[in-house]
């Protein structure tokens, strides 16, 4: 259930703030060199990239509603270009949410394995499961971090991390309620906003 054009807006504002997210947090990383930095910087260039295309590809789709009535299907017709938008989207998110989880996981300890996906015409709900578990993970170390320094920043990484994983756990009952699908979107970029804040503080 949508608002024709307001999740491309949300993917786009996101996106853009992802980017400077992204940025901020390759500068500390060229200025420090810890690992953590490098992988935030990693992580949200690969999602900012994938919600720019989520952006272009739901937008495509809702001009091309409006304008022929029909959506643009792409491999035989199985699939419409909305539907090769989320796929890059939820493997970016994936590998985005594991480099985040490793920033949290102690040297000699990153072997991972993740759960496998079963892929069927419910991909949305399962891959939002699994996003959410991946970034519960690091909403959890986040905020236990910030349990043991109780400063601002690690309370806005936690902040920002807990909202990230909302979104994730809002979106499987959004087709229910219009509110969920609002709240669920506007998680994801208060929760991104809560980490360029704090990116922003520490490079003072």
């Amino acid at each position: 259930m949508r608002f024709f054009g307001f999740d491309t807006a949300i993917y786009a504002f996101a996106a853009v703030i992802g980017f400077a997210i992204a940025y901020k947090a390759y500068k500390l990383h060229s200025l420090s060199g810890k690992k953590q930095h490098f992988y935030m910087a990693s992580a949200f260039t690969l999602l900012s990239l994938s919600l720019a295309t989520l952006a272009l590809t739901s937008g495509y789709t809702y001009m091309s509603y409006f304008t022929t009535g029909t959506q643009c299907m792409v491999f035989d017709e199985f699939f419409s270009i909305d539907d090769v938008g989320y796929w890059v989207y939820f493997f970016a998110s994936l590998v985005s949410y594991v480099l985040l989880a490793l920033s949290y996981v102690p040297e000699g300890k990153k072997g991972f394995m993740l759960p496998a996906v079963f892929v069927t015409v419910s991909y949305f709900s399962y891959f939002n499961v699994l996003l959410f578990f991946l970034m519960g993970f690091v909403a959890f170390n986040a905020l236990r971090h910030w349990l043991e320094k109780k400063n601002m920043n690690s309370g806005l990484v936690a902040t920002g991390f807990l909202l990230m994983a909302g979104y994730h756990a809002v979106l499987p009952f959004a087709a229910f309620s219009k509110a969920l699908y609002v709240a669920g979107h506007f998680s994801l970029v208060l929760g991104f906003m809560a980490l360029l804040v704090m990116l922003i503080r520490t490079s003072k």
